[in-house]
């Protein structure tokens, strides 16, 4: 999600490799939102492509002043701070991630990489069984994305292999279910937009 036109442009052109004009964007769009935290740590990170480490912590570290309890905020700047190699920090920034948000799988994975990369074994699996968890269970609720479609197809237009008296009921699917797959399909086009309501929910029913 983007503040405003100015921010989206800065974004496109990170994502083209054009650094320079990228933070020259973000700064741009700084003016028309000031304290906006989404801008603010996008353009760390166009500073971490180019290495200025000061200039990317001054913008890391102002996005976690501005939204203190987000655990995204933490977890970037602890992949600052494994770039520039502070390890110790890195892992201090990651278990803070984690601690505000425990189910976030990315940061418990990479918590556990860091952890493995400085030789603590035990501490690293224990990550990565946490991440692995918590990757099964997002897949899980993926399923349920596609079992809907499977049942709106049966439903809607079945092939001539199998006619819809043979189907089972479930596949069948009750008028409750064909309006309810319907529903879902409204608001859910693609697993990205599925995995995006997912964190909505884990965020506590906020976008952030």
């Amino acid at each position: 999600m983007f503040t405003n036109k100015t921010h989206e442009e800065a974004t496109s052109k990170l994502k083209e490799g054009q650094i320079d004009e990228a933070i020259e964007l973000y700064t741009k769009a700084l003016n028309e939102a000031p304290d906006d935290y989404n801008i603010i740590s996008d353009r760390g990170v166009a500073y971490l492509h180019k290495n200025d480490k000061l200039r990317c912590f001054g913008d890391f570290n102002r996005a976690i002043q501005l939204q203190p309890n987000y655990s995204y905020r933490y977890a970037s700047r602890a992949y600052a701070k494994k770039h520039f190699g502070d390890l110790e920090g890195a892992v201090a920034d990651y278990e803070k991630a984690v601690e505000l948000d425990p189910e976030d799988a990315v940061a418990q994975n990479n918590l556990g990489m860091l952890l493995e990369e400085m030789g603590y074994k035990k501490q690293s699996e224990k990550r990565f069984a946490r991440a692995d968890k918590l990757s099964e269970q997002e897949n899980g609720l993926l399923n349920v994305m596609e079992g809907l479609e499977v049942s709106e197809k049966a439903v809607e237009a079945p092939n001539q292999e199998t006619p819809i008296e043979d189907l089972s009921p479930s596949d069948k699917g009750s008028d409750e279910t064909k309006t309810n797959s319907k529903e879902f399909k409204k608001v859910f086009t693609s697993k990205n937009q599925f995995k995006e309501f997912i964190r909505f929910i884990r965020n506590g029913f906020k976008i952030k």
